[in-house]
């Protein structure tokens, strides 16, 4: 796991008139620049040496190679998220996070590419999932179980998040989303498949955003379902007791 930058290398110097020196948090910060600009795919040791108008030999003297530099970017970018207010109900709380990480990763394209491939193995990643299953957990829900919805929230959420970067990637010329999927199942017999004629025009009218609520309410649904479920439970184990 990473540990924090040393805080006198927190805040770059920058002397009037000449470069900056090059330190590991201008080389990370200056990463973070390119990946806000182009993803997180994109970043090289080269490209970055390039913004920073030094040598990649130079570069290597702060950071071992290029993924221990992905690890100190998504540090950095994740650093910056707030969590939502510990007094929030879990459904409110993790509705809020929800919305806090998808911004975060959209302004950061690749990032939950990288936590789906690697695991939430930063601090500031790690800290999310310690905070969210400790919220499960207080609701009620048993510690294992708790792991596994958090597990299954975030795969989710990085999906959604990962599927509108490639939406809002596409080219200015390219063909309305969807547009093959709705003229082909346009022409479906209603009859035959009466799922997709009372669906499809609703299909066509939702929006990204749109979509992304209903899919986290049905989300957070499922986790109250839950919860709902473990408390009964815990309800009828008193009574039987009683009893």
């Amino acid at each position: 796991m990473l540990t924090p930058m040393p805080s006198d290398e927190s805040k770059p110097r920058k002397v009037r008139g000449r470069p900056p020196r090059l330190s590991r948090a201008l080389v990370v910060a200056t990463a973070v620049e390119l990946v806000r600009e182009d993803g997180l795919r994109t970043l090289s040791m080269r490209s970055l040496a390039e913004r920073l108008g030094v040598t990649p030999m130079a570069v290597y003297k702060h950071v071992a190679n290029r993924d221990e530099l992905a690890l100190w970017v998504v540090e950095e970018i994740f650093a910056t998220l707030l969590l939502p207010e510990d007094r929030l109900e879990p459904l409110a709380w993790l509705r809020e996070l929800a919305r806090r990480v998808r911004a975060l990763g959209l302004a950061n394209r690749g990032v939950m590419d990288f936590l789906l491939e690697e695991g939430p193995i930063v601090g500031a990643t790690l800290v999310i999932l310690d905070r969210t299953v400790r919220k499960l957990h207080d609701a009620g829900v048993p510690w294992e179980e708790a792991g596994a919805l958090h597990n299954t929230f975030f795969s989710w959420l990085a999906g959604a998040v990962r599927r509108q970067e490639q939406w809002d990637s596409r080219s200015e010329e390219a063909p309305p989303l969807f547009q093959r999927f709705f003229a082909a199942a346009a022409t479906l017999p209603p009859g035959e498949y009466p799922g997709i004629a009372h669906t499809l025009p609703h299909m066509q009218a939702t929006s990204i955003e749109a979509e992304f609520e209903a899919s986290l309410s049905f989300m957070l649904e499922g986790i109250q379902r839950r919860i709902d479920a473990r408390l009964a439970g815990v309800r009828r184990g008193r009574l039987t007791r009683k009893a």
